[in-house]
């Protein structure tokens, strides 16, 4: 049973083993879309610090299920965030170098300067911008999903007391179930027993596999996962407000005003679209690459 499942899940998500912690992805360009490639923007490659200029921009993946940033069933990592990235630092003349890794290393290796920018489907928020710079470049907000014949519906972070959720490791939907304990316990209700993955597929296979009541993540990812399912799955709640993804960058980067006219100009020039598109993502689409927002466009 646990390796049909592992079957399925390979299937449905189309991830293929998540090579963890390696120094640098020897093959950063594989999987890229030739319909999306940029040519280096003049105006923009002037913007780049010139101790920059020629080297490698380094992108700290967090793997995890698809649209989002994952290897496909050649091995390769692809994904929205990374289309967006490619095209953006080929607009900035700059050859991209992925290091995948996990999601909860984003925002310490960003601070130690391991890497130039980070993605993996991470929102952006108030605490994460005073340690890390954040460019937004998609719209969501996060989603419960169970089996087809599951009774539970999440309208409030209540209706997890008691259930078995699982999610990723340093998510902030970690830090959501961690802060309502003491609500469930003023209740009277047993508390969130949330299960921390290195991945989205980990914690898909959890909800699959019945060891979660609830599969609980961001909008992209669960949105992606329920429709491959093809009806053994349903979205069930959702939590939070529409906010920003983005990507980050160590506080105070001389490369996020770049990034974000890099991200502008692919708005601009159409590529952005065409990307959102490409992975379903159309009603999530913005018209601004914003820089370290505090409110979400209108």
């Amino acid at each position: 049973m646990k390796m049909t499942l592992r079957l399925l899940l390979s299937a449905v998500l189309l991830v293929g083993a998540v090579r963890l912690g390696h120094a640098q992805d020897t093959a950063s360009q594989a999987g890229a879309d030739p319909a999306l490639t940029q040519q280096a923007d003049p105006a923009l490659v002037k913007q780049v610090p010139a101790d920059m200029k020629g080297k490698p921009f380094t992108l700290a993946v967090a793997l995890g299920s698809p649209p989002d940033d994952f290897r496909n069933d050649k091995g390769e990592i692809v994904g929205w965030e990374i289309d967006i990235m490619r095209a953006a630092t080929q607009s900035l003349g700059l050859p991209l170098e992925l290091r995948p890794t996990t999601f909860d290393t984003l925002i310490p290796g960003l601070q130690a300067k391991r890497f130039d920018a980070a993605v993996g489907q991470m929102g952006v928020t108030v605490v994460r911008e005073k340690v890390v710079d954040m460019i937004g470049t998609l719209l969501g907000n996060e989603l419960f999903a169970t089996h087809a014949d599951s009774t539970i519906t999440v309208k409030s972070l209540d209706d997890l007391c008691g259930l078995t959720v699982a999610t990723t490791r340093g998510s902030r939907e970690m830090v959501f179930a961690e802060e309502h304990q003491p609500k469930c316990a003023a209740a009277g209700k047993k508390p969130i027993n949330a299960l921390a993955f290195n991945d989205g597929n980990g914690a898909a296979e959890a909800m699959m596999s019945r060891r979660a009541d609830l599969f609980w993540l961001g909008s992209t990812a669960v949105s992606y996962f329920v429709a491959q399912t093809k009806g053994r799955t349903k979205v069930v709640g959702s939590y939070t407000d529409t906010s920003y993804i983005g990507v980050a960058l160590p506080k105070g980067s001389e490369m996020a005003a770049p990034l974000q006219a890099a991200i502008q100009h692919l708005i601009d020039n159409g590529t952005y679209g065409k990307i959102v598109t490409k992975w379903g993502l159309g009603d999530g689409a913005i018209k601004q690459a914003p820089l370290n927002p505090t409110t979400v466009e209108k």
